[in-house]
């Protein structure tokens, strides 16, 4: 998405130097433009704790010293439904070996998490959590599911994809070779 300059904003808002200087911070961040701008392209990602539904305690600092994929995804989204089983393979048998998959449910009660992750336990061969809060997708700005983040060995977000297709994103592809 293109930025925009400062002519495409109607006067009013640039017109007093508190709504000024609000507006410019926001436009140099990113955060009118795309809210995921501020926080792809090597930023820290979120700090974050979550504990599988195994009971494995997952957060942005046991994730260091590898790549980590971050997959956000509901029960309920139909796209997650087809897309879980690629990622059990892609898991399986063609992953990376200094690349670890944590996906993290959201947007649902942890009973329809549960229910859901126990009627596929063939897809569910990564680890599993639930954000009950849903605060680490507030943190990480979700919006969508399926979302997918990269995070590079420091914790670093280095690629956001929203939707189908992360395996054929060339992005992707690129940052886990």
């Amino acid at each position: 998405m293109a930025r925009l300059s400062l002519f495409h904003y109607p006067l009013y808002v640039l017109s007093t130097p508190f709504l000024s200087s609000i507006f410019l911070f926001m436009l140099m961040n990113g955060s009118l433009v795309n809210p995921y701008a501020a926080q792809a392209g090597r930023h820290a990602a979120p700090d974050f704790n979550v504990s599988s539904l195994d009971g494995e305690h997952f957060s942005n600092f046991k994730l260091e010293g590898e790549q980590a994929l971050l997959m956000f995804w509901a029960p309920w989204c139909g796209v997650c439904q087809r897309e879980l089983p690629k990622i059990s393979k892609f898991y399986t048998h063609d992953m990376p070996n200094d690349l670890q998959v944590l996906t993290i449910a959201s947007s649902a009660s942890r009973r329809e998490v549960e229910h859901y992750v126990n009627e596929h336990t063939q897809t569910f061969v990564f680890p599993t959590a639930y954000d009950a809060d849903k605060s680490i997708a507030k943190d990480f700005n979700i919006r969508a599911f399926p979302t997918y983040v990269l995070l590079d060995e420091n914790g670093a977000i280095l690629h956001i994809h929203r939707g189908s297709g992360i395996l054929n994103d060339r992005k992707f592809q690129e940052l886990t070779r």
